[in-house]
């Protein structure tokens, strides 16, 4: 196969794809037919494009086949698992909840013994009928990454995507002892304050409510959430929707997931963020991350080829993602956006970094449960994915989760990356255009101009040109704790 012929029809099989992950991601369709997409496009997933790949000589093409050849043969479980879901119903307390509903009610259930209820019924779901499509779905990955012939499932991930999964579980190691003091003494006090319980009472359902910040849901009205982005952004002289490139999809909508996500369609010409509100600060967060997405892939220039507009590094575009949600945590963003009196926004900042340990100490334990969990036959070690989220976030974790809560691919890898590079940068423009750089127009142009590069680079590369320095934990632990002193 010829490598331009490979281009071509990739970048057609990805717009098909992204439209249809978009229409049942979003709840507007039931019946997903990823599976028929796939054979359509058979070719690009074939031994002459795996073969087309090699011999180009680059590594982000030949990582992208593979994953195609991945996201191939486990189409049919990505269905089954939307389709269960979207059917799936949960009774608690006489009433009947929808399974993608769940997450919602709990953030917003201050009763806590109904919020108990509802997540172990949720998990009960999941272990009697979810977990079996998921073994499946990472039992068929390995059988395909293990035709490839380049070592184990770890090793294989790690020479294809270029990162060092052991190093970085290392890392996440360190990052963990590091903040592990400061954590747990602003983890105590915040759920002294919302729940009345010490750390050893707390589970896994109490986070979402823990981190709800409620109180403050007056200043981060839903239906502000469009407008104050879009008057953010203008500070900044950038458009959000990048020309009408990017299409905001935030209505409450049956069968919507309730993880907000971005589908790029057509790069850089179609973008889709989507939300399902919850409420309050949360959903200001999360619309801000998937903007930083949507924004990154609607900016990219469309003379760039294929591999830079499509695939690369993503440390990249969840690191621009994370660089604008975290302006939502920032004081001086509180108090301009959100309207809030200067004791109620270092009341609110010390709370969003409680939290935003909470996740970055989440995920350095993930990397590292993931590890172990790709090295196993995938069926003996859900009490281990227990035991390391437990301990990463004092929230006692169910067994019940160790395939739900596992993105494919060591993704969890381009998250905690992603965290390092934003660090990286938000320090960068700090040092440059100082503390509210997020309404400095000249600002705006060199993110832009960041954006406008797509995946041409990986985060590695963007740290040490834009910053000169390698990524590293030592930032997102330097401010957080900051905040938290």
């Amino acid at each position: 196969m010829k490598l331009e012929t490979l281009l071509a029809r990739g970048e057609a099989m990805h717009e098909e794809l992204g439209l249809e992950y978009y229409l049942t991601g979003a709840g507007l369709k039931q019946d997903p037919t990823f599976h028929a997409i796939y054979d359509r496009y058979a070719d690009v997933a074939s031994d002459d494009a795996l073969e087309a790949a090699r011999a180009s000589g680059s590594r982000p093409l030949l990582e992208w086949v593979v994953d195609v050849r991945v996201g191939r043969a486990v189409a049919t479980h990505q269905e089954r698992q939307l389709v269960w879901e979207q059917g799936a119903e949960l009774e608690v307390a006489g009433r009947r909840i929808p399974f993608l509903r769940a997450p919602i009610e709990i953030a917003n259930m201050p009763e806590r013994d109904l919020r108990i209820a509802l997540d172990t019924a949720r998990a009960r779901a999941v272990s009697a009928a979810l977990n079996t499509i998921r073994l499946d779905r990472f039992r068929t990955e390995h059988e395909v990454v293990a035709t490839l012939g380049l070592g184990t499932y770890v090793d294989t991930v790690a020479s294809l995507s270029g990162v060092d999964l052991d190093a970085l579980a290392r890392q996440a190691r360190d990052f963990l002892a590091c903040t592990e003091a400061p954590y747990l003494d602003g983890l105590a006090r915040l759920a002294r304050r919302r729940i009345g319980a010490g750390i050893d009472a707390l589970v896994r359902s109490d986070a979402a409510w823990l981190f709800r910040a409620d109180g403050f849901d007056v200043a981060f009205p839903s239906g502000a959430l469009v407008e104050t982005a879009v008057g953010q952004m203008c500070e900044m002289g950038l458009d959000p929707t990048i020309g009408g490139r990017v299409r905001f999809d935030t209505e409450e909508r049956e069968g919507k997931q309730a993880r907000a996500f971005c589908v790029p369609v057509r790069v850089p010409h179609e973008v889709y963020l989507v939300l399902r509100p919850r409420g309050g600060h949360s959903d200001y967060r999360t619309f801000w991350h998937e903007l930083g997405h949507a924004m990154h892939f609607a900016s990219v220039s469309e003379t760039l080829p294929f591999a830079a507009r499509w695939l690369g590094d993503n440390s990249v575009t969840e690191g621009y993602a994370m660089l604008w949600d975290h302006l939502t945590l920032d004081l001086g963003w509180l108090r301009r956006y959100g309207g809030l009196s200067a004791d109620d926004a270092a009341s609110l900042a010390h709370e969003l970094a409680v939290g935003e340990l909470f996740l970055a100490r989440r995920y350095a334990a993930k990397i590292n449960y993931e590890l172990e969990l790709h090295s196993s036959d995938l069926g003996a070690v859900s009490e281990r994915y227990a035991d390391y989220l437990t301990d990463a976030t004092k929230f006692r974790y169910s067994a019940d989760d160790y395939l739900v809560d596992v993105d494919p691919g060591f993704y969890s890898a381009r998250y905690l990356r992603a965290w390092q590079l934003e660090a990286a940068l938000s320090r960068f423009l700090v040092e440059r255009y100082d503390e509210d750089w997020y309404r400095n127009p000249r600002a705006g142009t060199e993110v832009q101009a960041w954006m406008h590069r797509g995946q041409t680079d990986t985060a590695d590369e963007i740290a040490q040109q834009v910053c000169g320095a390698p990524l590293s934990f030592a930032a997102v632990a330097d401010r957080t704790i900051a905040i938290l002193d």
